[in-house]
């Protein structure tokens, strides 16, 4: 894995996404593969807490047929966070304030998608 290639993906997500915090590349257990971040984002904890809840869904999937978790969006009075599936292994979680570019962010995560995707597989 090449993690300047990860650092680029999310330095654009960043850098064209007005309001972002921070984003993280992290796998499914939660774990930060590459973040950029201020110190006022607990992304640690978020990514634990996220992987959690994509692994709770999986196993009540086999009972609802749903599909996948492609995209999670939780709205708070402190931050939008999005949870993009890159693989199903690998997630990009995306902080940003209240008033950040939600349409915008599902856009650049989407691109990011397909650049880090081949890369993670």
């Amino acid at each position: 894995m090449h993690s300047g290639v990860f650092r680029d993906a999310l330095e654009s997500i960043r850098d064209h996404v007005e309001g972002t915090l921070a984003v993280s590349l992290i796998a499914l257990d939660g774990i930060a593969i590459e973040s950029i971040t201020s110190d006022s984002v607990p992304l640690d904890v978020m990514g634990a807490e996220f992987g959690g809840f994509i692994k709770s869904v999986r196993l009540s999937n086999t009972d609802l047929h749903t599909g996948d978790v492609l995209q999670f969006s939780l709205f708070t009075e402190k931050y939008i966070t999005l949870l993009s599936a890159v693989t199903p292994e690998y997630f990009l979680l995306l902080v940003m304030q209240p008033d950040g570019n939600y349409g915008r962010a599902r856009h650049e995560l989407a691109k990011a998608k397909f650049a880090l995707r081949d890369e993670l597989v």
